[in-house]
């Protein structure tokens, strides 16, 4: 794994993501270090059929590796990984880098994969395979998840801005809007959207929230956070504590925070766009 997490106020559900073996004084003067390897993920075939499809054959993420394995022995995995970009909208020589339903889906998708790869829950719904228009981004809260030792659903949120304190913010004003019962009922009756790493998993999940009514959920919060104006673990603590008074606070509301430091927004936007053109 190319990232670690570090903790924010010496918490477990505070923490930004690092890579690993490199100072920040080598990823500033060098950025393309941090953009390579999340970009890595991001073009994973496993990660694009497991995260972004709603394929039966890649349900868990088992069956996703067999089935990767299947296309590259077949010689067809150049032109399913096609069908997937062009589905989400990532496959045209004018893409617009600049859009926010693009930059949108980006971070949401991100956020599944560095979340499953550095926390102890699991993604069960990716918003970006719930896309049926590459323009128009899917509704409701972002990505699912669930911990499935502790038994508590989490209702992500993931925004990518260039100003922390702006993201924080907004990430809020999300969580709270879709909090409804309305979202409950969305996931509860999207059970067939569910991923999970193995069949066994994706069948218990799928028969808990069929059965369990929606008082019986435990949901809590989950922010990702993408910004380009801070990278130290100071500066990040700085921010939390002005928007939320205290550490105390987060604790209460049952929140996980995740941030990720992109040095630089616009850079890395184009880099993933010059990364794309080089993978079709």
């Amino acid at each position: 794994m190319s990232f670690y997490d570090v903790k924010l106020f010496d918490v477990e559900n505070i923490k930004k993501i690092r890579v690993k073996g490199h100072t920040w004084e080598i990823l500033l003067s060098n950025k393309n270090i941090l953009y390579e390897e999340i970009c890595n993920f991001l073009l994973n075939e496993e990660n694009m059929f497991y995260y972004v499809t709603q394929k039966e054959s890649t349900k868990t993420l088992t069956e996703t590796k067999k089935y990767v394995s299947k296309l590259i022995e077949q010689k067809i995995i150049d032109d399913s990984i096609e069908d997937v970009l062009k589905v989400i909208g990532w496959d045209n020589d004018e893409l617009n880098i600049s859009n926010t339903t693009f930059q949108g889906d980006l971070a949401e998708y991100l956020m599944c994969i560095l979340v499953d790869q550095i926390t102890k829950i699991d993604t069960i719904i990716s918003k970006t395979s719930l896309k049926t228009s590459p323009r128009m981004p899917a509704h409701g809260n972002d990505n699912i998840f669930y911990d499935y030792e502790n038994d508590i659903l989490y209702y992500g949120e993931s925004k990518f801005y260039n100003n922390i304190d702006t993201a924080l913010t907004r990430a809020q004003d999300s969580l709270n809007k879709h909090m409804g019962d309305f979202e409950i009922s969305f996931i509860r009756s999207h059970t067939g959207s569910f991923i999970a790493k193995d069949g066994e998993k994706r069948e218990r999940i799928v028969e808990k929230f069929e059965t369990k009514t929606a008082e019986e959920i435990n949901i809590k919060s989950l922010f990702f956070i993408v910004n380009d104006d801070v990278y130290e673990r100071s500066d990040y603590e700085e921010a939390i504590i002005k928007k939320f008074d205290s550490v105390e606070n987060i604790n209460n509301i049952g929140a996980i925070m995740i941030f990720l430091p992109i040095l630089s927004k616009s850079e890395f936007l184009e880099y993933f766009k010059k990364r794309l053109k080089t993978n079709e």
